[in-house]
């Protein structure tokens, strides 16, 4: 009997750990499983023509930060009018150029405008032709080569238009084309009384030590034959060079019916008078062969103090 009761109390025992053991186990908090870290796609091999399903390839190929250089444009001339003309000739200095365009028309399906461009010298071929197919205005570039001709004019047609104008530009100046320039003026010289010895037995020689100086700013040589110095402020004789050349760095003086060639250099004489004002400031012009302005200076006279003048 007492066998039977020690053995029921140790499966009661047994029976209550066991109950204690599934509690305490179902009381633990069940824990996360642990996160697989996925592993990398295999790379693919970089293509130079793959782009994304939303990313055109001209995106791709040009990222939105990066710095677009912008061309330098500068004006060479501009016309406008309202019927058929011919412009003036006019030079490009650079390899590039364009000519901005627009009308002013009530009716642009009616309206006609075309532009005939022209090398100087070759009236009987068109070089390039324009025309407004309907636009109120555009845009048209063209390049040039170092041994294409540079001068032109533009043959204008319009019909049922109030008014055009055209605005030529290039990606070059006179100043980089041609490096020289007119850098100083010295316009008051001296009267000399007449010396016969030098042939000068009437007349005084008024200011025949003016002189323009003229300088090449470049390492290259320069073809100066045929041209041409003049004062645009009063009518006077313009200079024209003779065959010659300035040589890099170069100097060349142009006095007033006077050689000085003691100074180095190219010296010429301008000609006979009083070529720069001694009371107003005029303006000197340098011209290349073609008849393009290269260069341009004037000079400053100093404002008189107590001269009793009013």
């Amino acid at each position: 009997m007492k066998n039977e009761a020690a053995r029921c109390s140790v499966l009661l025992v047994i029976s209550l750990l066991l109950t204690l053991g599934l509690a305490t186990a179902c009381a633990q908090p069940i824990l996360s499983p642990t996160p697989v870290v996925p592993k990398p796609p295999v790379t693919q091999p970089a293509s130079t023509s793959s782009t994304s399903e939303n990313q055109s390839t001209a995106e791709a190929e040009t990222p939105s930060n990066q710095a677009v250089a912008e061309e330098t444009w500068y004006q060479v001339v501009t016309f406008s009018g309202q019927a058929d003309e011919i412009t003036s000739t006019f030079h490009i200095y650079g390899t590039e150029w364009h000519i901005n365009w627009n009308i002013d028309a009530n009716d642009l399906e009616k309206a006609v405008y075309k532009l005939a461009i022209y090398v100087k010298d070759e009236p009987y071929a068109i070089w390039q032709t324009v025309s407004n197919s309907g636009k109120n205005t555009g845009t048209v570039n063209y390049f040039l080569s170092n041994v294409d001709k540079r001068d032109f004019y533009i043959k204008v047609t319009s019909q049922y238009v109030r008014h055009w104008t055209i605005e030529i530009e290039d990606n070059a100046t006179a100043a980089t084309s041609y490096p020289i320039e007119i850098s100083s003026i010295r316009y008051k010289g001296t009267v000399f009384p007449p010396d016969p010895a030098k042939g000068h037995c009437c007349n005084e020689l008024v200011e025949p030590d003016e002189y323009v100086v003229i300088k090449n700013l470049s390492s290259c040589f320069v073809e100066m034959t045929g041209w041409v110095l003049k004062n645009i402020s009063k009518p006077s004789p313009e200079f024209r060079f003779p065959e010659s050349t300035i040589f890099p760095g170069g100097v060349i003086r142009v006095y007033t019916d006077e050689y000085h060639p003691e100074t180095g250099g190219l010296t010429f004489y301008y000609g006979t008078g009083d070529i720069w004002s001694n009371d107003h400031s005029d303006i000197a012009v340098l011209y290349d062969s073609l008849g393009n302005e290269v260069s341009r200076k004037s000079y400053v006279i100093p404002t008189k103090i107590n001269s009793g003048e009013e």
